[in-house]
C-alpha cells in the first residue's frame, strides 16, 4: 500500500464519517425529531453536505486519486476503492456548492411539507416544494452530464450503469407477463378463507412477534434497533449501526410483519458488508437494486413461502390465538394473496408490486423529459393506476402522495425496487441449486445456509465488482428476467390452481 493511497484512504474515511453523521440526522428526523426543529435540521444537514462536498472535491484528493488510477501495486479491493472514489468525485466536482446547499435545505423542508400534505390528503400543499425539487434535480443532472438525458443521470446515482434504454424493454416484457397472469388470478376462486388477515392485533403485540422473527433471521440487535416510522426504512451509520423501522395497522398485522422481514433483509446486507473496509467507498452496497434484492429475497422467496413458516408458524399461533385454526397452506396462501383493491406500493403483493414501480418509473421518466409537469401528477397517477391495476385512488394520500421518495429528492430510485425483485429470484434460484438442505434449514429455523451463501456471494464483496459482474459471479450470468417469470408463474399457478 503506497503512501499516496494511505493519504487518500484517510481522507475518504473522513468523508464516510460525515455521511454516517448525515445518516443519523436523517434517522432522527424521521423517528424522534420535534417538528419545530425542521428548519435547524435543514441547516445542519446542508452544512454537513457542503462540508462533505468540499472535502471530496479538494484538489489534493483529486490529485491523489488521479495518480492512483494507474498504480499496479494496489490490491483488487484498493483498485476498486479508487474506482468508486473517482466515480463519486466525477459527479461531485461538477455540482457547485450553492446547489449542494440548496438541495440539502430543500429536501429537509420538503419532507416536512410532504408529511403534512399526506396527512391532509392535499397534493396542492406539496406541489410547490416538489416542483422546486424537480427543478433542482434537473440542474444537478445537467451539471453532472449535460449531454445525457437528465433521468439517465439520476438513475445512475442509484443504479450505476443502468439506463432507460436498458430498463424500458425489461419493464415492457415484465408488463407483458404480469398483466395476463393477473387477469387469470383475478378470475380464479379463492381456495380458502382469508378473513384472519384483518384480525385485530395491538401494535405492541405485533412489535414483539416481529422482533422475535427478525432476531431469528440473524439481525444483530447489538448493531441495530427497531423503531416505528411513517414509511418503513433501513438506515443508520455503517455496518456497526444498522437501524430498521416499520409501521403498524392493528387490522393488518401481516403488513408490519412483512415490513420487518423486508427491512431486515436490507439490514443483513449492511451488517454483512466488509468490516475492514467499512469506512471506504468500496465497502458500500453495489447498487440500490442489489440492496432491494436482499430485502425482497428474504420477504418474498423466504418469508412468504412454506419452509420458513414450517418453523415459525407454531410460535406465531401461540402469540396470535386466532391463527390456531389456520393451516400452514392457508397461512402461506394468505401471505401471498393478490389484493386487487390495494392502493399502497409497500403493502402490495408480489404480482402487483412491480406494476406500482413501473407506474412510478414511467411518471418520473416523462416528468424529466418534459412530457408531463408536476401539476399533472395526480391525474397521470390515477390514470396509470386504473390502466395497470384497475383501481383509482380515492385521495392523494392513497395515490400520488403515498411515497416518501420525492420529498427527499430520490428521483431515479423507483426502478431499483423491481430490478431488485428480478435479482432476488435469480439469486435465490442459484442458492437453492448450490446449497444442499437450504430450505430444510429454513424449515428448522436455521437461516445460516442461505445467509452464508449471500454473505459469500453478495455481501462481502461490497462494490468491488460492477453490478453485472457481481451478478455474473454469483449466478453465472447477468440479470435475466426469465428467472423471475419462471418463479412467479409457477408459484401463483400453484397457489391459485391455474392450469
Amino acid at each position: 500500500m503506497t503512501s499516496t493511497y494511505q493519504q487518500a484512504a484517510s481522507r475518504l474515511s473522513d468523508l464516510t464519517a460525515i455521511e454516517e453523521a448525515l445518516g443519523i440526522l436523517q434517522w432522527d428526523q424521521e423517528i424522534v425529531m420535534p417538528a419545530g426543529a425542521a428548519e435547524a435540521r435543514g441547516r445542519q444537514m446542508a452544512t454537513l453536505a457542503v462540508l462533505a462536498h468540499q472535502r471530496l472535491t479538494d484538489p489534493q484528493l483529486q490529485n491523489w486519486l488521479a495518480e492512483l488510477v494507474d498504480d499496479t501495486s494496489l490490491s483488487t479491493f484498493e483498485r476498486a476503492n479508487v474506482r468508486e472514489a473517482n466515480r463519486d468525485l466525477a459527479r461531485a466536482v461538477k455540482i457547485p456548492p450553492d446547489l449542494v446547499r440548496a438541495w440539502g435545505e430543500s429536501t429537509v423542508r420538503a419532507h416536512e411539507v410532504w408529511v403534512h400534505a399526506r396527512r391532509a390528503k392535499d397534493f396542492s400543499a406539496f406541489e410547490k416544494e416538489l416542483a422546486n425539487l424537480v427543478e433542482l434535480a434537473k440542474r444537478r443532472a445537467a451539471a453532472v452530464d449535460p449531454h445525457r438525458p437528465a433521468y439517465d443521470v439520476l438513475i445512475d446515482e442509484f443504479e450505476p450503469g443502468m439506463t432507460m434504454a436498458r430498463i424500458d424493454p425489461i419493464f415492457a416484457e415484465l408488463k407483458g407477463f404480469l398483466l395476463p397472469l393477473l387477469e387469470r388470478v383475478r378470475a380464479a376462486p379463492l381456495p380458502c378463507d382469508v378473513s384472519w388477515l384483518q384480525a385485530l392485533v395491538p401494535a405492541e403485540q405485533q412489535r414483539l412477534a416481529g422482533e422475535s422473527i427478525v432476531r431469528s433471521m440473524g439481525y444483530d440487535f447489538n448493531r441495530g434497533r427497531l423503531d416505528t416510522s411513517v414509511h418503513p426504512f433501513c438506515g443508520g451509520a455503517g455496518p456497526t449501526d444498522v437501524r430498521i423501522t416499520t409501521r403498524y395497522q392493528e387490522n393488518a398485522f401481516v403488513g408490519s410483519l412483512m415490513g420487518m422481514i423486508h427491512e431486515t433483509g436490507h439490514a443483513l446486507y449492511e451488517q454483512g458488508r466488509p468490516a475492514a473496509w467499512a469506512d471506504q467507498p468500496v465497502s458500500r452496497a453495489r447498487s440500490m437494486g442489489i440492496h432491494e434484492s436482499q430485502s425482497l429475497l428474504w420477504e418474498k422467496q423466504v418469508g412468504q413461502n412454506a419452509p420458513f413458516w414450517q418453523h415459525h408458524l407454531a410460535r406465531l399461533q401461540t402469540q396470535y390465538p386466532f391463527l390456531q385454526a389456520v393451516s400452514l397452506d392457508q397461512f402461506v396462501f394468505g401471505l401471498n394473496l393478490v389484493d386487487f383493491n390495494n392502493f399502497i406500493r409497500v403493502e402490495a403483493d408480489e404480482l402487483t408490486y412491480p406494476l406500482h414501480v413501473i407506474l412510478r418509473y414511467e411518471i418520473e421518466r416523462d416528468l424529466f423529459s418534459g412530457a408531463i409537469e408536476v401539476h399533472d401528477l395526480p391525474e397521470v397517477w390515477n390514470a396509470k393506476m386504473q390502466q395497470y391495476l384497475g383501481i383509482t385512488p380515492p385521495d392523494a394520500a392513497l395515490g400520488v402522495l403515498q411515497d416518501v421518495h420525492w420529498s427527499g429528492g430520490s428521483f431515479g430510485y423507483f426502478p431499483s425496487y423491481t430490478l431488485g425483485a428480478l435479482y432476488a429470484a435469480q439469486f435465490y434460484g442459484k442458492a437453492r441449486q448450490e446449497v444442499p438442505g437450504l430450505e430444510q434449514g429454513l424449515a428448522q429455523g436455521d437461516p445460516q445456509p442461505l445467509l452464508g451463501w449471500l454473505r459469500n456471494r453478495i455481501h462481502q464483496h461490497g462494490s468491488v465488482w460492477t453490478t453485472d459482474d457481481l451478478v455474473t459471479q454469483a449466478t453465472g450470468e447477468p440479470l435475466n428476467l426469465q428467472h423471475f417469470i419462471a418463479y412467479a408463474g409457477a408459484k401463483y399457478s400453484r397457489l391459485y390452481g391455474l392450469k
